[in-house]
């Protein structure tokens, strides 16, 4: 319940910016009927991931009793929330200023945000696949034939990797100074969460295992 408000509440802060109500901007009519393509395609990339992070939410993961007490949803939303609506407003205000290599630059970030969305989705989907019976129920990831898991030779959380690519592809694609601020807070915290996941893996020589009871941005 936590996480579903968490991300319903971003994904809902981000499109009001999008949308450009007058009551946040304050500018001309014809300055805020003003929207470049690379700002309906970041609305498009940022609505994308949240709803991707609400089906997961819903359909693929499964959380023990421990994930997270009810009492840090206000923590939570707040950062949640706050990013969203600060990186919001520079995206989609009415002055904001294309990325500085222009198309060549927003296309790679595309590409790179798009296989790393894909790559998270799989392997969340592979840890989900190797809980068996209920959430306490674990067993060892190996990499399979799907090349998004093969991420598994290298790092103990690829699900964490994928999602901070994502980000700074985000950040990439739209230039903008909260975002990567956004990007960095991510990437300290699920390099906390990773440290902590590795060292509860069982000393048997292999990769250490992910669990899915922690979130990510």
């Amino acid at each position: 319940m936590v996480f579903l408000i968490e991300y319903a509440g971003s994904l809902f802060i981000y499109l009001l910016f999008y949308l450009r109500m007058p009551f946040v901007y304050g500018l001309e009519k014809k300055l805020m009927s003003r929207r470049l393509p690379v700002v309906n395609l970041a609305c498009i990339c940022h609505s994308s991931h949240y709803i991707k992070r609400l089906i997961e939410t819903i359909f693929v993961h499964r959380f023990s009793h421990g994930t997270m007490p009810l009492k840090s949803i206000v923590k939570n939303c707040f950062f949640y929330w706050g990013f969203a609506a600060w990186l919001a407003y520079y995206i989609n205000h009415p002055l904001y200023t294309p990325p500085s290599y222009g198309q060549k630059q927003i296309n790679f970030s595309l590409i790179t945000f798009l296989l790393c969305e894909a790559g998270n989705f799989s392997i969340h989907v592979e840890l989900n696949n190797l809980r068996g019976n209920g959430p306490k129920t674990r067993r060892i990831p190996y990499p399979t034939k799907n090349p998004f898991t093969w991420l598994f030779f290298f790092v103990s959380c690829p699900n964490y990797t994928y999602e901070v690519g994502a980000w700074i592809s985000f950040t990439i694609m739209t230039q903008c100074v909260p975002v990567g601020l956004f990007t960095l807070v991510g990437f300290i915290q699920m390099t906390i969460w990773a440290k902590d996941k590795h060292c509860t893996y069982p000393k048997q020589g292999v990769v250490a295992f992910l669990s899915m009871e922690t979130p990510t941005i």
